[in-house]
């Protein structure tokens, strides 16, 4: 008895089309029916309510907009897709500040082995841009005090360290800050060299006052903007 060969069909042209119009049904259904009531909050058919997917976009667009905890703005950008295949959102880019912002410039020289801070009062969410350079190398570090300190941290001497380079130091460095919490923020310098160093720093940006201290005494200092 002879021994056939199997030869596999190929699907005819009406099946791979027919498959195709079945699969873009199923798409539009679904898109219809579960992807714009959960994702975008749209609902055509009234499937998305009856689902209870509307409300994962009502959740999602209150976590997005809503205030932190604490009253304050939220400063992480959200990223909104357009249901219309439009340009895309971001959300919580822009943080409404009271008031004008403040600019300063100013010159430093600190004595060897001599320690001085600069610090603003900013509150959560303000910016702040800055450029400090020295003619040498300082120890630094970039930090701040919050006012309202974590649980279990209250009458300590509690702060949060942004950027520390107390080992080799820099020359200059040049950043935008957003404050992550309302309170204090600013650096501590160190003229760790047997020279005098000068230091230059300017900053513009949003805060109530401006802080100085040096040789153990803290004073409040006003802004020298140069006009």
């Amino acid at each position: 008895m002879s021994r056939q060969e199997i030869i596999p069909q190929a699907p005819s042209l009406a099946k791979i089309l027919a498959a195709t119009v079945v699969a873009l049904v199923v798409a539009v259904v679904l898109l219809f029916v579960a992807v714009l009531p959960a994702e975008y909050g749209i609902d055509p058919l009234g499937t998305g309510k009856a689902l209870g997917l509307t409300d994962l976009a009502k959740a999602g667009e209150k976590s997005a907009a809503a205030p932190s905890a604490d009253g304050a703005p939220v400063i992480a950008p959200v990223l909104v897709q357009s249901p219309t295949g439009d340009a895309p959102t971001y959300k919580n880019t822009f943080i409404a500040q009271p008031a004008r912002y403040k600019i300063d410039s100013r010159e430093m020289v600190l004595a060897p082995d001599e320690g001085m801070e600069i610090k603003y009062n900013m509150k959560k969410g303000a910016g702040l841009i800055f450029s400090w350079t020295a003619s040498t190398k300082l120890a630094y570090e970039f930090h701040g005090e919050p006012d309202r300190k974590p649980e279990g941290k209250g009458g300590t001497d509690y702060y949060e360290s942004y950027d520390l380079d107390d080992k080799v130091g820099k020359d200059q460095s040049h950043a935008t800050f957003i404050a992550p919490t309302t309170g204090i923020h600013g650096w501590f310098w160190h003229n760790t060299t047997k020279e005098p160093v000068t230091l230059k720093l300017v900053s513009a940006g949003f805060y109530d006052w401006l802080s100085e201290n040096r040789h153990e005494k803290t004073i409040t200092i006003e802004p020298m903007d140069p006009k």
